[in-house]
């Protein structure tokens, strides 16, 4: 059956659930949603917008976990796109851009410049995120602490971007499941995590906070696709620590 794709093999070659995504949109949902109905004028248009578009980031994932396997990582994508393949992963890369750039289109006008940044930071993150799941609790541990300093510096990202508080509370229960190896993210929860991490930071920033946030999610972007960031958090003490707590030994 199509939904026992969901079923996936870890690092351990036990399988799991990917189906954290599913755990985490229902209050990012809810939290958007509510901050709609609660205001008007533009801070509800911006609710609306973020929360629509992290279904879609949702839906995106989700169509590729389902799918066959397939190409790995995004330069696989794009050979099998250059070979005229059309990949679930390329559609899901089209998706998530789409809904980084409409998402920003919602927001106040600020500079092009900082608007185009803003919309590779959503969809850089989107699959920075993607790339960190690949190891219990990593990407989840990554999101609260980059959504938690966010909302820490400056509560009002709450206001503007209310999935952000959502998604924060469900990453806690979300984080000892994936933990304990009972379920993982899969692309479907790691996308929507990253884009979310990428939101809250454009909500706090300032242009040229945003420019360099969008400089340094490209940069890691290319280290996965490069050296990989299992070697880059394995060789600095500080991540190796972060990222090994709470976790089952490894084998």
């Amino acid at each position: 059956m199509m939904w026992g794709r969901l079923l996936v093999e870890n690092h351990r070659g036990e399988r799991v659930p990917a189906s954290l995504g599913l755990v985490l949109i229902g209050p990012g949902a809810a939290a958007g949603a509510l901050a709609s109905w609660a205001t008007s004028g533009e801070p509800s248009v911006r609710s609306w917008v973020g929360t629509l578009a992290s279904l879609l980031v949702l839906g995106a994932g989700l169509v590729d976990d389902l799918a066959p396997p397939g190409p790995r990582g995004l330069r696989g994508h794009l050979r099998a796109l250059a070979d005229g393949r059309v990949t679930t992963g390329v559609v899901k890369a089209f998706v998530i851009g789409a809904a980084s750039v409409v998402t920003v289109a919602a927001w106040p006008v600020t500079s092009p410049l900082a608007r185009g940044a803003g919309a590779v930071l959503l969809a850089a993150s989107a699959n920075l995120w993607n790339g960190l799941d690949v190891r219990p609790g990593r990407a989840l541990k990554a999101f609260l602490v980059v959504g938690g300093v966010t909302v820490g510096a400056d509560p009002s990202v709450l206001r503007a971007a209310p999935t952000v508080a959502g998604a924060l509370a469900a990453s806690l229960p979300a984080l000892a499941l994936d933990l304990r190896e009972r379920a993982m993210l899969g692309d479907a929860g790691a996308n929507l995590l990253g884009f979310t991490a990428g939101l809250a930071l454009y909500a706090a920033l300032p242009p040229a906070g945003v420019v360099a946030a969008a400089t340094g999610a490209v940069g890691l972007n290319v280290v996965a696709e490069t050296l990989t960031l299992s070697r880059l958090i394995g060789a600095v003490p500080p991540l190796r620590w972060a990222d090994r707590l709470g976790r089952r030994p490894d084998r």
